[in-house]
């Protein structure tokens, strides 16, 4: 048995050795996780990555909606403000859930904006056809967009001076750098995933 339960099972005759037989389903008693393709440091290493090379909050976010791995930095103020609070983290969850089941039926990547105007991407995990999660960045603006600071300000629960404050550690990406990082990433995962062929 691999390190990270992946499961050897024999191939047909005419090849030789085994294939990696992972799922998402129960495969003797075991539900394939996003874990069990590598473990919580790796995908912690990706979500600094996500941070260090491009600014975004790393996340990476199981089938279910658990977080794996939290962001590794914060892109600007505004997203640990939200995240922090339990009235305010639905527009998260709620941008997250939606974009991660739509990548799982499109089988590709999801690029959108909260409802706070930050840009967002997520990148679908499957093995052998079996979605286990994704992984991506938050909380950039990019070039193009518009924040809501009155929305900011009445989810919160601060005057918008205040949030113009913490605006002003937003950053800005240009969509070449969203598109590079939205590369890296699934280079990431295709790295992380064998090949069920």
């Amino acid at each position: 048995m691999h390190s990270w339960g992946s499961y050897f099972v024999p191939v047909p005759k005419n090849t030789c050795g085994f294939k990696i037989y992972l799922k998402n389903t129960t495969y003797q008693g075991v539900t394939m996780k996003l874990i069990d393709i590598a473990p919580v440091e790796v995908w912690h290493r990706l979500a600094q990555e996500i941070y260090d090379k491009f600014g975004f909050n790393g996340s990476i976010v199981d089938r279910d909606g658990v977080v794996v791995h939290p962001p590794a930095g914060w892109a600007n103020k505004i997203c640990p403000a939200i995240k922090g609070n339990d009235d305010s983290r639905v527009v998260c969850s709620s941008a997250q859930l939606s974009m991660a089941e739509t990548a799982r039926t499109t089988q590709k990547a999801v690029i959108k904006k909260c409802d706070v105007g930050f840009t967002k991407f997520v990148i679908p995990v499957f093995v052998n056809e079996e979605f286990l999660g994704t992984a991506g960045g938050c909380g950039i603006f990019v070039e193009g967009g518009e924040l809501d600071d009155f929305y900011i300000s009445k989810l919160l629960h601060i005057e918008e001076e205040q949030v113009k404050k913490l605006m002003e550690t937003v950053k800005t990406s240009s969509i070449d750098k969203l598109e590079a990082a939205v590369e890296f990433v699934q280079n990431r995962i295709n790295e992380l995933t064998p090949s069920s062929t």
